[in-house]
């Protein structure tokens, strides 16, 4: 046995490291590999790995055709296996997403081969069933399946592209996609589905395109080669699996995690109490990417700032502390239960759905502005304190985010240190008054956010769309005027009076010393140039000079296009865009500003 060392910690114990093709991996006659429930992810491929994966096979299949012995395989990258001292077993830690790609891929041509319709080709979709996706050994034997995933999608894999009619040529049922793992199998199916149909279009007659689709077959099973590492616990594939995707991309994060929990479950009830949380957050966010989200997010709000490449060894080291105290008050069931309560709480916070309204509307900013930062303030502030008591909390931490970020471009990990310090003072038994007390005092002063906002060039649709409505509701409650859907809504755009796009008579001219566009760009994107207007409108004004849109203008129902002197970024008298007048209107609306994003005294 071979031990090697895994950053510090025990020796990995490595039993024997083996050349496997995808043949013999999950071919009949071979031993099944099964996913483990208690160390493993769910199917996490999406397009964009699925699509690398056909092209490098397809470039993999051309070479191949050629003959030449340097391209008879094609190396994938290495896999963990527990294996017993039989190797009946194989119980799969890392390579998950390439065995199960490969045969839903492998699925793919199978059904390709039953539509051809022959007599000879549905032999061969009933072979590769049986030889590398799931067969019957008798008709009174269960089925069994040669590559089996863990809990979260074994059955769902299993109806959807393992159990399949032999008689029918299609699978026997298919259960209701409920993880987001999921989708993402019948997204990777659907995509192969298109690309083997797109091949054999492009074959002419049916005898060739069996033989394309036999010698493509052919380079997945005995050419797509692995690097089988054998480890004789789960341990030791648990130090190899992290050695391994050490340097791997964030994604690992969250089965990193998951894995050193298991690892760390003292019985078998503790691993299931691991696994029912885990269950919650599959089932509660659409894709992987928020789990990660939330991960780093409900650790800053207990902890404090850590970075997405450094949250898995932030977190181990930490937990391994907290694990090892004799009185073994903390346990991986412990973090598991933080993490089931946190998420329930970000999922009300994300969405909006505390069901407090004036909570809800400040979230409703939050998400408009992809304010992430803000969520383990509001997180962590929601593990003592009702929702209500969040409202004015939520607010003093949008303005900052508005005067500080948005407006101010000021450095942003400055309000995240501000911001998730709070957030940890709070977890530490702190009162909401106090992080309002530290935030206020970090907000700009209504001088230098005036002077920020009167100069300030908003790139962003969707920031500057946020700052015009909010600024249109404040005019609207000034002038008791009724209230106008703005937010959310899909009729309502962002109009630029001098043109992102004018024709080239009507462009800003550059002066001496100017780069080409110079004038252009200085002035197209500042506030005081964009306003609202409905759809159709902002179709009718787009690109167009002024004098042909003024009405538009005239005539809006939003007090922020009618009543903000917009007349003054056109001179009548030169038929030309005043740029002063881009100025002045800008000048006025910061005055607003000062109103709608108040200072820290209007908190206290």
């Amino acid at each position: 046995m071979l031990a090697i060392p895994s950053e510090g910690r025990n020796m990995a114990i490595i039993k024997h490291a083996a050349r496997q093709t995808l043949g013999q991996l999950i071919g009949a006659n071979n031993p099944v590999v099964t996913v483990p429930d208690d160390s493993q992810r769910q199917f996490a491929w999406t397009k964009k790995e699925v699509d690398t994966f056909w092209t490098d096979v397809e470039k993999f299949s051309k070479l191949r055709a050629t003959g030449g012995e340097a391209s008879s395989e094609y190396f994938i990258g290495p896999i963990v296996t527990i294996t017993d001292e039989q190797v009946k077993t194989r119980a799969l830690l890392d390579g998950q997403q390439r065995l199960t790609t490969s045969t839903i891929l492998l699925s793919a041509l199978r059904d390709a081969l039953w539509g051809i319709g022959t007599a000879e080709s549905r032999v061969q979709a009933t072979n590769l069933q049986r030889d590398y996706i799931a067969r019957k050994a008798s008709r009174r034997q269960p089925m069994e399946y040669f590559l089996t995933l863990s809990r979260f999608d074994k059955a769902f894999f299993r109806d959807y592209i393992q159990n399949w009619d032999e008689a029918q040529g299609r699978p026997e049922r298919v259960e209701n996609p409920i993880n987001p793992s999921h989708q993402l199998i019948i997204q990777a199916r659907s995509n192969f589905d298109l690309k083997v149909a797109q091949k054999l279009t492009e074959i002419d007659g049916i005898e060739n395109q069996l033989d394309w689709i036999e010698d493509f077959s052919n380079c997945l099973i005995d050419g797509l080669v692995f690097v089988e590492i054998q480890t004789p616990t789960s341990s030791d594939a648990n130090e190899v699996f992290e050695t391994i995707n050490s340097r791997g991309k964030d994604l690992s994060t969250v089965d990193l995690v998951r894995n050193f929990l298991m690892a760390k479950s003292r019985d078998a009830d503790e691993k299931e109490r691991v696994n029912q949380a885990w269950d919650f957050l599959l089932q509660g966010f659409d894709k992987r990417e928020e789990i990660e989200r939330f991960l780093r997010h409900s650790w800053v709000a207990r902890h404090g700032d850590v970075k997405a490449h450094s949250l898995y060894s932030t977190i181990r080291t930490n937990l391994e502390k907290r694990f090892e105290k004799k009185a073994q008050s903390y346990s991986a069931r412990s973090f598991a239960a933080e993490l089931q309560s946190d998420s329930e709480r970000y999922m009300d916070l994300i969405a909006g759905t505390t069901g407090h309204a004036g909570l809800d509307s400040y979230l409703a900013e939050v998400k408009a502005l992809g304010a992430d930062a803000l969520y383990p303030l509001l997180l962590a502030a929601s593990q003592d304190n009702q929702y209500g008591d969040l409202q004015q909390l939520a607010q003093v931490a949008l303005t900052y985010y508005v005067r500080w970020t948005v407006v101010g471009r000021r450095e942003s990990t400055i309000l995240e240190e501000v911001i998730f310090e709070a957030a940890k003072e709070l977890s530490s038994g702190s009162r909401v008054e106090s992080a309002l007390a530290r935030i206020s005092d970090a907000l700009p002063n209504d001088e230098a956010f005036q002077a920020d906002l009167s100069n300030v060039s908003i790139a962003k649709s969707s920031q500057a769309r946020y700052l015009l409505t909010k600024i249109e509701r404040f005019m609207r409650q000034e002038k008791s005027v009724d209230e106008v859907e703005v937010a959310g809504s899909k009729i309502v755009h962002v109009d630029h009076i001098y043109p992102q796009h004018p024709p080239s008579e009507w462009i800003l001219k550059d002066q001496p010393g100017d780069r080409p566009g110079e004038q252009h760009n200085r002035w197209v994107a500042r506030l005081g140039n964009q306003t609202l207007l409905h759809g159709k409108k902002n179709q009718e004004a787009s690109n167009r000079p002024y004098p042909e849109k003024s009405h538009l203008y005239e005539e809006s129902l939003f007090q922020i296009t009618k009543s903000t002197g917009i007349e003054r970024v056109w001179d009548p008298s030169a038929n030309f865009w005043r740029t002063d007048g881009i100025r002045e209107r800008q000048a006025f609306l910061a005055t607003l500003a000062v109103k709608i994003w108040p200072n820290g005294d209007s908190f206290s």
